[in-house]
């Protein structure tokens, strides 16, 4: 269970830092982004080392990707 909502955590909180850098900044729905970042960087923060989990995920499709990107310009240069 606090796997899972380490997850969670992990996933809204990249969503919260992408919508801080594409929002106007300080209009009130910023500042309300802005609050909620903050409150919920309270719960990675307490998760110690089940951080590993997301951080292990986030590793992973980023290789995924990368060789998926490798094999297809190998495929296009043949």
């Amino acid at each position: 269970m606090r796997a899972t909502a380490t997850c969670l955590a992990a996933v809204t909180l990249a969503g919260l830092a992408a919508a801080l850098v594409l929002l106007p900044r300080r209009t009130p729905l910023w500042c309300g982004v802005c609050a909620s970042t903050l409150l919920t960087a309270a719960v990675p923060a307490f998760s110690g080392w089940l951080l590993l989990i997301p951080a292990g995920l986030a590793g992973a499709a980023f290789c995924f990707l990368t060789l998926r990107r490798v094999i297809r310009r190998d495929r296009v240069s043949r």
